[in-house]
């Protein structure tokens, strides 16, 4: 049986209504990043992927690789499904999960050996060097070098691998605040890919081998509680990891909630100011993946002499970055020119700066900020925490 056949049902529920593409409420709302980037034509947004999924299932199609390109051109933000918003009465799960959908013909298209050159690249990088950089394993601590971490913790701080070796300000910002607070944590010594982008792209025996490496050093850990800086990573601990290797024995917490609750425990003092109009974007694996929208923006209504604004659309039907599911590693220019509709977003309300909690999110902003020569600011949510502190 393929991957896609799981989801025979769902690929034939779906009544070829079109919202995936454009809902028309007291606004038009466009749905598809993709399809705005692209020709346009029906195969680069949900409702043409599902006519392609069943020519497949009914043997009319076979799986090429020009079509591979088709699916890989999705960054499986969730955008359409939240639109289409069809939901089991009974179990809350999706009807129509597009985004499963897209995954089980990547996974086919794996299997079948059709991935696309950098998507190879990054899951062989994974496999000889626990993530998709070919940086060294052991660089993967690096940046926490004097700070005298213990590896284990009843609280255990998931790294990741963008911010243990692109986005090292992540890294560096969520471990000074948590020393500040006063939590005592721990992070792995042998820390793994948590395997999200292998899920997103079809590798996935290579991802359940990560999921089940992280997950047993956890436990051994002494893990209670795992927070994370990285949506992408928390994301694939909160809602892939269980369905992997079954129920979690730890509570995990995006750092976003986390400050929240440190917050709320009097545990954190913002007591600088942090002047500006910022704006804060929806990363799409917080958001509409794992349901975090409150957090983030409590924490930083709380800073002082931050005034929030919010940009058109937000929240449940937040415009993606841009940046995820293979898009930024396969379509580069294209993953860019998405993020310069979020600095329009944003200028539209005058803002001066956008804030995420993702660091796909910030890198991908932030090359449309560089190509553009925009005057915005980009910032993770734990650098203005920190600033915020004094730390």
């Amino acid at each position: 049986m393929t991957m896609l056949e799981k989801y025979r049902a769902d690929v034939y529920r779906c009544a070829m209504c079109g919202q995936c593409r454009a809902r028309y409420t007291e606004t038009k709302r466009l749905v598809c990043p993709v399809r705005e980037h692209t020709s346009g034509f029906e195969h680069y947004f949900a409702r043409g992927r599902i006519l392609i999924a069943r020519g497949i299932l009914e043997g009319a199609l076979d799986y090429t690789p020009d079509l591979a390109d088709v699916v890989y051109h999705c960054m499986t933000c969730g955008n359409c499904r939240e639109v289409c918003g069809a939901r089991n009465p009974v179990t809350g799960g999706w009807l129509i999960d597009t985004v499963a959908i897209t995954e089980a013909m990547r996974a086919d298209i794996v299997d079948l050996g059709l991935a696309m050159d950098p998507h190879k690249a990054m899951a062989s990088s994974v496999e000889e060097n626990n993530n998709p950089y070919k940086e060294a394993k052991e660089d993967r601590l690096k940046w926490a070098n004097g700070m005298g971490i213990p590896s284990k913790a009843e609280t255990m701080f998931f790294v990741g691998c963008t911010p243990a070796y692109r986005r090292q300000e992540m890294a560096d910002c969520t471990a000074k605040i948590l020393k500040e607070a006063g939590v005592e944590f721990g992070i792995l010594e042998d820390e793994w890919c948590c395997g999200s982008p292998l899920q997103r792209t079809g590798f996935w025996d290579l991802a359940k081998k990560m999921a089940e490496h992280n997950v047993k050093a956890m436990k051994e850990a002494g893990a209670k509680k795992v927070v994370f800086p990285c949506a992408g990573c928390y994301r694939m601990f909160k809602v892939d990891y269980p369905k992997i290797v079954g129920d979690l024995p730890f509570e995990v917490q995006s750092m976003a909630e986390f400050i929240e609750e440190l917050l709320d425990e009097g545990k954190i003092d913002l007591k600088n100011e942090v002047p500006g109009k910022m704006t804060y974007h929806d990363p799409c694996h917080l958001g509409r993946h794992a349901g975090v929208y409150d957090e983030p923006r409590d924490v930083l209504k709380a800073i002082p002499g931050l005034e929030l604004v919010e940009m058109y659309p937000t929240r449940e039907a937040a415009w993606c970055c841009g940046g995820g599911a293979g898009v930024k590693a396969a379509f580069p220019d294209m993953a860019v020119e998405i993020a310069e509709d979020r600095l329009q977003h944003a200028k539209e309300k005058d803002a001066e700066a956008i804030v995420s909690a993702c660091p796909f999110c910030k890198t991908n902003i932030q090359d449309a900020i560089d190509k553009t020569n925009s005057d915005l600011k980009m910032y993770d949510l734990t650098e203005l925490v920190a600033k915020s502190m004094g730390v």
